[in-house]
């Protein structure tokens, strides 16, 4: 269903934020968002597994010393990562979309209808909400001293599965908690 610039406005954003123009967009449905999450993570996984590779071919080659193991480790599975970050950020920056975006032929957009660049989509969308999600999970794990590896995969789990409920809120414009942080919508191109 096409959403204007008024809807948002009964959202409790100021109208006159939006310099009184009114643009018309449809929202990506739950089911495109959701599909182009898991294929940039298909895209990432792939990346991790060509490291991986990249690790045991390397390994074999090698006198086993664990210090360097992990240190060759962490390099192979950059090798193919990097690019594949850079470029995800790149597209997200110009576009407003990423790879499984992309494909699912939805893009990110300000509350005004602008691109949100960089900024808005990298550094708040992305970078900023993820180091929030792990500061709250150290301080969780500092706190109430609990176990490091299974509080931080909780958290993660936690605030995925809560993000996906939240894309089914349509009184609120499907939006997630990246989408508030960043001032952002998610729309069908």
């Amino acid at each position: 269903m096409p959403n204007s610039q008024k809807n948002f406005s009964k959202n409790n954003y100021d109208y006159d934020d939006f310099h009184n123009s009114e643009i018309e967009v449809e929202l990506a449905t739950p089911w495109q968002r959701s599909a182009a999450y898991i294929i940039n993570l298909a895209f990432f996984l792939v990346c991790c597994y060509v490291g991986t590779r990249l690790y045991i071919f390397h390994e074999g080659s090698q006198p086993k010393l664990m210090h360097i193991d992990d240190i060759a480790l962490t390099i192979c599975l950059l090798i193919p990562s990097i690019p594949f970050i850079t470029a995800q950020w790149i597209m997200m920056s110009k576009t407003g979309q990423s790879f499984g975006k992309r494909l699912m032929k939805i893009k990110v957009i300000n509350l005004d209808g602008r691109n949100p660049g960089f900024v808005g989509t990298v550094l708040i969308r992305e970078i900023l909400f993820h180091t929030i999600i792990s500061t709250f999970s150290y301080l969780l794990i500092k706190i109430f001293n609990l176990n490091e590896n299974s509080t931080e995969q909780i958290c993660n789990y936690l605030i995925t599965f809560v993000c996906f409920l939240m894309l089914f809120r349509t009184e609120a414009n499907c939006r997630t908690f990246q989408d508030y942080l960043a001032k952002t919508i998610v729309i069908k191109k």
